[in-house]
């Protein structure tokens, strides 16, 4: 979820909050609609073929209808801003979403047998999308002496021509 505000720096920008050219804050604005209205208007045209539900926008890649009963966004409360803008009506934040499985890990055999200590490194469903950072990441784990455990998310990478747009979009723009 994105927030719009003038007392915080847009979402993705690694704009800080209290240092810096807050000028900044609306050419990013301005720069990510300039920059996603075409996949946005792409994106809406496939979901109205496919779906019949046209989207209001909102900032990239969060582009979804917002329900008028209640949603829930995952944000630690420490960097949620809430102090600077509340949260709009009807949202909820968690600090965390943690999914339960039912089947038990156990670490594989070939990890067992190694030395250094065991490190389990979850990317999340968004991380391991950025491939360049992947490769980087993984050439620097395979030189320490530990072991790892990569979670690459839960969500396969789904090549549609659509999601692709949006990677090489964020790509393109520095996210």
């Amino acid at each position: 979820m994105t927030i719009s505000t003038k007392n915080v720096p847009p979402a993705f920008s690694g704009y800080p909050i209290n240092d810096g050219d807050k000028a900044l804050w609306d050419f990013h604005a301005k720069k990510e609609k300039e920059y996603s209205k075409e996949i946005f208007q792409n994106f809406n045209l496939w979901l109205m073929e496919n779906y019949g539900q046209e989207l209001k926008y909102s900032s990239i890649p969060f582009w979804l209808n917002y329900s008028p009963y209640g949603n829930v966004y995952q944000f630690p409360m420490e960097l949620s801003y809430t102090s600077l803008r509340p949260d709009p009506p009807n949202w909820y934040r968690c600090d965390a979403f943690v999914r339960t499985e039912a089947e038990i890990f156990e670490v594989p055999v070939e990890l067992q047998k190694l030395p250094g200590k065991l490190i389990y490194l979850s990317m999340g469903t968004w991380g391991c999308f950025e491939l360049q950072l992947m490769k980087r990441l993984f050439g620097i784990l395979a030189k320490s002496p530990h072991r790892f455990i990569v979670s690459k998310g839960k969500t396969a990478i789904r090549k549609s021509s659509l999601f692709m747009e949006v990677i090489i979009f964020l790509r393109s723009y520095g996210a």
